[in-house]
């Protein structure tokens, strides 16, 4: 089967129109164990999906060269991430849940205008330098392909619980939905930092990788914090977690490894560090680079 270029994967993110709450069929059969089991999991999903526009803002900002088909992705997949907030914040409101749950904010809603936070205006500065640029575009398309693995196997586990539940409308028109959507965005970046990297240095592949393996943390963290991420990760994964963890790994490894050696298990490292547990020697966090990175 001939793989479709990147021109016709916008095209077709394009052409697939933002989720609707009308099309959406919220009916609950039981809230009870929805409530018990994935208030959390609910706010988690609302505020990353949410903190699109932010994500926007700051890459732009770290990457002002990006071209018009970039740029037209942008702004198709921060349309369809929104939906999918709306519509957590909507089943939110039909399962009468607070909109705040353990210090997450459970909203899909932005304050507008959004400003890139001040980090991202000082590395934005270093962007000058085309070759630095390069790089950083590497990082976000690369970390971008790994976020949307992961969030991929989140709507896949979430789907698998409502399953369990009963609440087969959730699964028809929420996770399912939402899951073809996300996959398109991962074919999407996979594609374009494969393609980006034909173009670099080895020794600009080399940093890009420097900085992903030492500054990754898994999706949801900066806005949501470490501690509920890691809950809300292990509350969906159970125990397929390393399974979910080494395929984000494996996308790393494809468009960042040098070939010779697989990467450390650094995507294992940052959960566990989610989770509470001490990281493994060998690979260090670097905190002043790390909420740097541009993503969710």
């Amino acid at each position: 089967m001939q793989q479709l270029t990147l021109a016709a994967r916008v095209g077709r993110i394009e052409e697939d129109p933002p989720l609707s709450l009308d099309a959406v069929d919220l009916t609950v059969r039981d809230p009870g164990p929805l409530v018990g089991r994935f208030e959390e999991i609910f706010a988690y999903i609302a505020t990353v999906e949410g903190a699109v526009p932010q994500n926007v803002a700051e890459i732009t900002t770290l990457i002002p060269d990006l071209d018009d088909q970039e740029r037209r992705f942008l702004s198709a997949w921060s349309t369809q991430e929104l939906a999918h907030g709306r519509i957590f914040d909507a089943l939110r409101a039909q399962l009468g849940l607070a909109p705040y749950t353990d210090g997450i904010p459970a909203s899909s809603v932005v304050p507008d205008p959004v400003r890139p936070r001040p980090a991202f205006r000082i590395f934005g500065a270093l962007s000058a330098s085309r070759w630095l640029q390069d790089v950083f575009k590497l990082i976000y398309l690369s970390r971008g392909a790994m976020h949307e693995h992961m969030t991929y196997d989140c709507y896949r586990h979430l789907g698998a619980h409502f399953n369990s539940f009963g609440e087969e409308a959730l699964v028809r028109t929420v996770t399912e939905p939402i899951r073809r959507q996300e996959a398109a965005h991962l074919g999407y970046y996979r594609l374009a930092a494969s393609t980006h990297r034909l173009g670099l240095t080895p020794a600009q592949v080399g940093l890009a990788r420097w900085i992903t393996v030492h500054t990754y943390t898994p999706v949801g963290t900066a806005p949501c914090g470490k501690g509920p991420t890691g809950r809300v990760f292990a509350g969906l994964a159970g125990d397929d977690m390393d399974a979910v963890l080494d395929a984000v790994e494996a996308v790393a490894d494809q468009l960042l490894g040098d070939g010779t050696h697989p990467l450390p298990h650094f995507v294992h490292r940052s959960m566990r560090d989610c989770l509470g547990q001490r990281p493994p020697t060998g690979v260090r966090s670097l905190s002043r680079i790390r909420d740097v990175v541009p993503w969710r």
